[in-house]
C-alpha cells in the first residue's frame, strides 16, 4: 500500500534510536512517497539548523590552525547527505502539489559560512502553488474550521484565508503544514500519512477521510 512519510517521521528515522527501527518497519513494508512541501520543512527545520553548526565549527577549526581539513570537507558534504537520507526508502516521485520552493534551497558555503537562502517565505512571495492548492482543496479545509481538537491556530488561519480572504503563505502556509501534508496524502493509493505526530494529524486526517499510519503503534 502506498503512504506518505511527512515530516515528524522523516526527522526521527535519521535522528531519533528509539523511533528508527519502527519507522524503517513501516517502510520495508509500504510503497512510501512524501511531497516537496515535506522536503521544504525538512529543510528548513534540519538542513537549515545544521548550517547553523558548520559555521561554528568552522571557527573552532580555526583556532587549531584548520588542521582539521579533512574533517570539514566531510562535514561539508553533510547538508546533501541529509537530503539523499530524506529519500532513501521513498519509491515514489515526490508529490508537487504546492510546488513548495524551499524544498529546493541548496546549502551554499562562502568564506567560511554556511547558509541555506531560499528556505523561507513571506506573504509577499509569489514563488510556489500554495495558492491554487488551497483552491483545490477549499472545501475540505473549510469543514475543518468547526472540527474538535484542531489547533486554535490553524482554526484562526483557516478563517483568515476563508473569511478574510488572505493567500495561504508565509506563516499561514507554515501554519497549515499538517493540514497540507494531509491533504497530500489523498493522492496516494491507501490515502494514508505516516506520522509520529498522532495528536495533532487525527482531526485532520478523519476530517478529510485520510487513514494515519502512526510508527510503533500496532492497530496504525
Amino acid at each position: 500500500m502506498e503512504i506518505l512519510l511527512d515530516t515528524t517521521v522523516q526527522i526521527e528515522r535519521i535522528f531519533k534510536r528509539g523511533r528508527k527501527e519502527q519507522i524503517e518497519k513501516i517502510i520495508s513494508e509500504h510503497v512510501c512517497g512524501s511531497s516537496t512541501y515535506v522536503l521544504g520543512e525538512y529543510k528548513k527545520n534540519i538542513v537549515r539548523d545544521f548550517a547553523r553548526v558548520y559555521y561554528i565549527y568552522n571557527d573552532i577549526c580555526k583556532m587549531y590552525n584548520d588542521d582539521y581539513e579533512l574533517v570539514k570537507e566531510h562535514v561539508r558534504m553533510y547538508g546533501r547527505l541529509l537530503e539523499r537520507r530524506f529519500k532513501y526508502g521513498i519509491d515514489k516521485e515526490l508529490i508537487n502539489e504546492t510546488d513548495c520552493h524551499r524544498a529546493k534551497a541548496e546549502v551554499q558555503y562562502q568564506k567560511g559560512k554556511a547558509e541555506i537562502p531560499g528556505v523561507k517565505c513571506a506573504k509577499k512571495d509569489n514563488f510556489c502553488k500554495s495558492c491554487e492548492f488551497f483552491e483545490k482543496h477549499k472545501e475540505k479545509i473549510c469543514e475543518l474550521k468547526d472540527r474538535a481538537g484542531l489547533p486554535k491556530e490553524m482554526k484562526d488561519a483557516i478563517e483568515k484565508m476563508v473569511e478574510k480572504q488572505e493567500p495561504m503563505k508565509g506563516n499561514l502556509c507554515k501554519t497549515m503544514g499538517d493540514c497540507i501534508i494531509s491533504l497530500e496524502a489523498l493522492a496516494t493509493e491507501g490515502k494514508t500519512v505516516c506520522t509520529t505526530n498522532e495528536q495533532d494529524f487525527k482531526p485532520i486526517c478523519d476530517s478529510i477521510g485520510v487513514k494515519l499510519c502512526v510508527p510503533g503503534k500496532s492497530d496504525s
